[in-house]
């Protein structure tokens, strides 16, 4: 089966869920301060990939049985693991493998969803049995945790704490067979837009709102301002009215000019006055001078 390109990741688990599941993991593994971005939702398509390959490698080597049904079991499992190089990863897992146990519920997502689906679409005739389905879940699970623990300490080695669907393709090459792990890049490359889409249209939404409510606070803040400012020098400036200018050339550079200019006039006028003055008793002792010289004469 093979996932279009529209796949829904909450088919299987909220986007909330599913992150708040990693961090809880990280966090478990003394990992709390790495980010998961979207890496998240590519690990689920990967393992959502990796299981749908599973079952469809299955059915080729599935009989008809008496009953009319097409059935997987542990036997037809072992024999793919056995006789496929796709699947050699597996072999390290299968030796913790417990028949006790049930592991479905640690996934990071909802596999028996994922298993029914697959059934549903091969028609009411194929069924996985109970050990089967466990067995499936178990190297899903074990799959789960190996890509994020690799995948971290990629990020680690790296000096970063941002977990991306790059470090998942290297992670996925690295771990699996060539032939699944081109799988998963193509459909990593092919919904990687869409995804980034998503985030970013969230980001943007949310950058909005959070510009729109500085706005508001600097509004505020600037109508106070200014309210303080108008009250400030009319408080200052009843007693002595000569002090009103003083504020207003120290906020807005014209009247500084204003001012500056009127000074330069008066300075002006104050130096024809003076120049004048003296001229004046200066002709005035020239003309006591010579009126004393024509006295003196006669």
């Amino acid at each position: 089966m093979e996932i279009n390109n529209k796949l829904k990741i909450n088919e299987y688990v909220s986007l909330a869920q599913l992150k708040r599941k990693l961090k809880v993991y990280l966090a478990e593994q003394g990992n709390s301060g790495f980010k998961p971005s979207i890496f998240a939702q590519g690990l689920v398509v990967s393992l959502v990939m990796v299981l749908e390959e599973l079952v469809g490698d299955c059915l080729k080597s599935v009989s008809k049985e008496k009953s009319g049904l097409y059935t997987i079991n542990q036997l037809i499992l072992s024999n793919l693991f056995g006789t496929s190089d796709k699947y050699d990863f597996v072999s390290r897992y299968m030796k913790k493998y417990s028949t006790t146990l049930r592991y479905h519920e640690s996934v990071f997502f909802n596999i028996s969803k994922v298993i029914g689906n697959l059934e549903d679409k091969h028609g009411s005739k194929l069924m996985i049995d109970t050990e089967a389905k466990n067995i499936i879940c178990y190297i899903i699970l074990s799959l789960q945790y190996d890509i994020v623990e690799l995948s971290v300490n990629m990020v680690k080695y790296a000096g970063r704490k941002t977990l991306n669907t790059n470090v998942l393709d290297i992670v996925c090459s690295y771990i699996l067979s060539k032939e699944i792990s081109n799988k998963i890049k193509l459909k990593l490359d092919s919904i990687n837009i869409s995804t980034n889409e998503e985030v970013d249209e969230a980001e943007t939404e949310e950058t909005d709102e959070t510009e729109e409510i500085e706005e508001i606070e600097e509004t505020e803040e600037t109508e106070e301002d200014l309210n303080e400012k108008n009250l400030e020098p009319t408080q200052e400036t009843k007693p002595v009215p000569e002090t009103k200018s003083v504020p207003e050339t120290k906020s807005v550079p014209e009247p500084i000019q204003e001012t500056k200019h009127e000074l330069t006039q008066d300075k002006k006028k104050k130096n024809k006055e003076v120049k004048n003055k003296i001229s004046k008793e200066l002709v005035e002792e020239k003309v006591e001078e010579k009126t004393t010289k024509k006295l003196k004469s006669k």
